[in-house]
């Protein structure tokens, strides 16, 4: 019979709750020391040796800070706050920071937002896209030959197919789960003189983006041109981003591209200039091509970000994506997101 834990068996204890909670803080080799950790063999033994204590203590000090604890709280908070009709119950449960979506719990899991039936399998997807999204167009340099190869690694990862990233999370934001239901979901709208199909969530955001521009092309003869010049304005499409496993905003219907008759000459999506020129990344900015500054202004007002900010490039295209705004005007403007 177990008799009631010692000092030293509390102390036992304490460390294993703390390992098993910071375990989905973490992944890859950090992750694996963890399960070594947790081992009953490892942790049942220290109850009758207090000496073995210090060996989960240990564990846990080799780990280090879980710097994504309060990056969880970010951009959860974030996430909450640009989706509030259906996202709630920001919180701290099994071990690891959650929301609900439209009913259902996603963890945190170092950005994979996963749910509980794939919780515990995190090393079969890639985490989700939520960085800092800048005010202005990062200024183009030179790459060094270790950031060369970084980059050239982080594409041949992607085009390998290896970016797979957790589907339920933004299907259950979204919807538009199979093809089916995303051809009886999205609806046809009418802007700047041109009609797409897309998800009737952006509608009332797009509608209010149109009268902004068209009141503003009444003073603004450049973008009256671009208007004037516009070929066609894509939306809805159900298609993978090239050379990912992962489907393209487009194929969720809150992607929109602006595609004008001519490009000028201009450089426009880092794929197509990747064919030809060997350091695409440094094409500079005077040679991609260019939105007006008021339709980026209007667009980034209702929670779009554009595809030129970007470092792998795509000029023509806007997706929304409120939450990042937020997380950049909470660190550039000190707004509050919440976290809590």
């Amino acid at each position: 019979m177990l008799t009631a834990p010692g000092r030293g068996q509390n102390c036992c204890f304490s460390a294993y709750l703390a390992l098993k909670t910071a375990f989905y803080s973490f992944s890859g080799s950090k992750q694996a020391l963890i399960k070594r950790l947790l081992e009953p063999s490892t942790w049942l033994e220290t109850l009758y040796k207090p000496s073995l204590v210090f060996l989960l203590f240990n564990g846990l000090l080799a780990l280090g800070s879980p710097v994504s604890a309060q990056e969880a709280r970010q951009v959860l908070g974030a996430l909450r706050d640009a989706y509030p009709d259906k996202i709630t119950a920001l919180a701290f449960r099994d071990g690891d920071w959650s929301i609900l979506v439209n009913g259902k719990v996603f963890y945190w899991a170092e950005g994979r937002m996963l749910d509980a039936e794939n919780r515990d399998r995190p090393e079969a997807f890639a985490a989700y896209w939520f960085p800092r999204y800048p005010e202005e167009i990062p200024p183009v340099r030179r790459l060094s030959a270790e950031e060369r190869r970084e980059l050239n690694r982080f594409i041949e990862r992607r085009e390998s197919k290896a970016d797979l990233r957790y589907p339920g999370f933004i299907q259950a934001l979204w919807g538009m789960r199979t093809l089916h239901e995303a051809h009886h979901t999205v609806r046809t709208t009418s802007f700047l003189g041109h009609q797409f199909p897309i998800h009737p969530g952006i509608l009332d955001h797009l509608g209010e983006i149109e009268r902004e521009l068209s009141a503003a092309a009444e003073s603004n003869a450049a973008l009256a041109r671009w208007i004037d010049d516009l070929s066609t304005v894509g939306g809805y499409v159900w298609r993978d981003i090239a050379g990912s496993a992962n489907r393209s905003m487009h194929s969720y219907g809150i992607a929109v591209d602006f595609i004008p008759a001519d490009y000028g000459g201009k450089h426009v999506y880092w794929r197509w200039s990747r064919d030809y020129l060997k350091e695409w990344w440094a094409i500079p900015i005077s040679q991609r091509y260019r939105i007006p500054p008021a339709v980026v202004t209007a667009f980034e007002k209702r929670g779009f970000i554009w595809g030129a900010k970007w470092r792998l490039f795509d000029q023509m295209h806007f997706e929304y994506r409120p939450e990042l705004i937020m997380l950049r005007d909470s660190q550039v403007h000190g707004r509050t997101v919440s976290g809590g």
